[in-house]
């Protein structure tokens, strides 16, 4: 079976079980929120931090374990706990206990490596705070103040988006979007995610939330299309800085969990920002 029919199979399985825990919402998107947090945060620091031993046979599947990556992986997790139940300050004060904590253990390394601090903070806010607001988008209290369950919405944008950029340049991609980063991506695969993205949206707004403006709902499309594919070519560059293909091989067909997750990461803290913005102004 090739690569592109075992892509569909497992989206065909994965979407609708994702789809259902959104709608379910609260704790039980919460749930999938932290642990699909979890496996990108540990994907992420196995691109940029090789262990020092050989993992054991318990700990290869996670590429190895240490004080250090325990430490980064339970903070990271507790913070898109804390988002979802909106204890900003508590956020803010994980922020410092993080930096704080890779600062000390900078000083203490024998190889020191400064510019890891950055590496790991920047981890936090591209993968940990993306989930903790999707998370929150699910809630009950956020739902009825915003008049919807964005969580789905930008879920489901982001995967049309995804979808035919990627089959729209597989079958019309002519011109290379960024070749140095990802050579397989084009600019006519790019144009028909976005588009259809557009279409998406308006098909939400025409059969589901009417009584909102189409104005509204262009606008969160244009976000979310547009944020989503940044969020993909700024994963891509990550790898290629690190030379891998995939994040991990955790899902079959799409690679590892921040392979398939990646468009969400920029997606979800646009989108929230224009919801935030628009309920306050």
């Amino acid at each position: 079976m090739n690569n592109t029919a075992v892509r569909i199979i497992v989206g065909a399985i994965g979407i609708p079980l994702i789809i259902a825990s959104a709608i379910i919402g609260n704790t039980t998107f919460l749930v999938f929120c932290v642990i699909l947090a979890f496996f990108c945060m540990n994907e992420f620091y196995n691109l940029f931090e090789a262990p020092v031993r050989p993992p054991s046979t318990l700990t290869r599947w996670f590429g190895g374990i240490s004080l250090h990556k325990t430490v980064f992986l339970l903070i990271s997790t507790v913070i898109v706990v804390c988002f979802y139940f909106e204890k900003f300050n508590f956020v803010l004060i994980l922020y410092f206990v993080m930096f704080t904590f890779l600062i000390l253990v900078e000083v203490f390394k024998t190889d020191k490596h400064f510019e890891a601090i950055g590496t790991w903070l920047l981890s936090v806010l591209y993968i940990s705070t993306p989930f903790g607001l999707l998370g929150l988008m699910a809630s009950s209290k956020f739902m009825t103040l915003f008049e919807g369950n964005y969580a789905i919405i930008c879920l489901v944008l982001v995967w049309v988006s995804d979808t035919f950029a990627f089959f729209g340049g597989k079958l019309l991609g002519r011109h290379k979007l960024a070749e140095r980063i990802s050579p397989k991506k084009t600019w006519e695969g790019s144009f028909i995610g976005f588009l259809f993205t557009l279409i998406t949206g308006f098909i939400i707004w025409q059969f589901f939330y009417h009584d909102l403006s189409l104005l509204h709902w262009l606008s969160i499309s244009i976000i979310v299309g547009l944020f989503a594919q940044i969020g993909d070519l700024f994963e891509s560059n990550l790898k290629r800085s690190v030379k891998v293909k995939d994040s991990s091989n955790l899902i079959p067909g799409h690679g590892g969990a921040l392979d398939r997750f990646d468009s969400i990461l920029f997606a979800v803290p646009a989108l929230y920002i224009f919801l935030y913005l628009k309920s306050t102004l």
